[in-house]
């Protein structure tokens, strides 16, 4: 540690660094062990999605160690560039033969060798977009924490919405939602206008799930499964099916049975059933404190970071993998609606890795910077 005067310049977060990678090694292991019969079943071979996640973790290990290197005040600079070229990219997605449908949404922009998810990138960048906003906004809510300069971010979040809705994606137009909330209250907006939009939230949210016919079934799946049992009830059922024969110490790595194709797709957004039924109640928890960690981590380089961009920064990107994580696991748990959320560094895919790992690398270079502050 380097003292210059009262500013302590610290090393990278090893604590975070270290989940991170435990994360990502586990994330390998799961993906394989839910993938190979699939893999052997479409492709003849058993390591084709290992092999692409692979790929995937060491371009995203690249962005991580750029990252981390390079001053994250620098995104001050282009990340209007950047934000402008994902919303072009989120039009993209419905053009014919350039947009990719897949599970009846498209969320997808088809590159042959691989596919883009660009929703995933416009959480980054919008946090980003946030983080400045606050800190240029920040002598006015000094001055005045009632002023509704509030509502400029929610009516650029409520566009970007609208364009996730079409795809349609209503987790990641949640996902946007909540962390709008956050990190206002973190920038010091009244917390009575926060609760006024949760509210009015919740109203927007009911409509949009009562007044279309498969997010209403998924929310009828999620409060009786068992009335739909090879139904909107399936994917669920078999999920609790695998925590159930998972029991304490699980049924060992290899051998779960539910990946054999009862539970859909068991490599992507379900990835956690496996978890808990190969690794049991046991593992489960292992996999739910590495998160704790991550969250604490993220907490405490938020505290930390040398200005309030930093701390806006640090506080969304934490909120975003926490946040995400935890939707995961509650939907797989029975205790969410069905979402199409990734389970971060977990889940396969490779927009939902870099992102994350994104993340993780403006984290690493905000803590670099960390100051000590006495009142901490």
């Amino acid at each position: 540690m380097i003292n210059y005067g009262k500013v302590f310049i610290r090393k990278y977060d090893i604590t975070l660094f270290l989940t991170t990678i435990i994360l990502i090694a586990l994330g390998l292991i799961m993906v394989y062990s839910t993938s190979a019969m699939a893999s052997i079943v479409e492709y003849g071979i058993s390591y084709h999605f290992i092999i692409r996640q692979i790929i995937y973790v060491i371009i995203s290990a690249f962005f991580i160690g750029f990252l981390m290197r390079n001053d994250y005040h620098n995104l001050k600079s282009f990340y209007g560039i950047i934000l402008f070229l994902i919303i072009i990219s989120m039009f993209l997605v419905f053009v014919p033969h350039i947009g990719l449908s897949a599970g009846g949404s498209r969320r997808w922009i088809n590159l042959r060798i691989f596919n883009i998810e660009p929703s995933e990138f416009l959480k980054i960048i919008f946090i980003v977009y946030l983080a400045n906003f606050l800190e240029k906004k920040k002598d006015i809510l000094d001055n005045n924490r009632y002023s509704l300069m509030f509502i400029s971010p929610f009516i650029f979040m409520g566009f970007l919405d609208i364009l996730l809705l079409k795809e349609p994606d209503f987790g990641t137009a949640s996902i946007l939602f909540f962390i709008t909330i956050i990190m206002l209250f973190a920038g010091g907006i009244s917390l009575l206008y926060l609760i006024f939009t949760l509210l009015f939230g919740a109203a927007g949210a009911y409509f949009l799930i009562f007044t279309v016919t498969y997010r209403r079934d998924r929310i009828l799946a999620f409060l009786h499964p068992f009335h739909d049992k090879t139904g909107i009830g399936f994917q669920i059922i078999q999920s609790m099916y695998a925590f159930a024969r998972g029991g304490l110490y699980g049924v060992g790595l290899g051998n779960g049975k539910e990946k054999l194709f009862f539970l859909p797709t068991p490599y992507s957004d379900f990835v956690f059933s496996t978890v808990g039924e190969e690794l049991g109640f046991i593992g489960v928890i292992f996999f739910i404190l590495l998160y704790l960690i991550l969250a604490y981590r993220g907490l405490k380089i938020a505290i930390n970071a040398p200005d309030l961009f930093g701390t806006y920064l640090a506080y969304g990107f934490t909120s975003l993998i926490v946040l995400s994580a935890f939707i995961n696991i509650g939907v797989v748990l029975g205790f969410l609606p069905t979402k199409g959320l990734a389970l971060p560094f977990i889940s396969y895919g490779g927009s939902s890795m870099l992102a994350s790992c994104i993340a993780i690398g403006i984290l690493l270079n905000i803590s670099s910077q960390s100051v000590k502050r006495k009142n901490i």
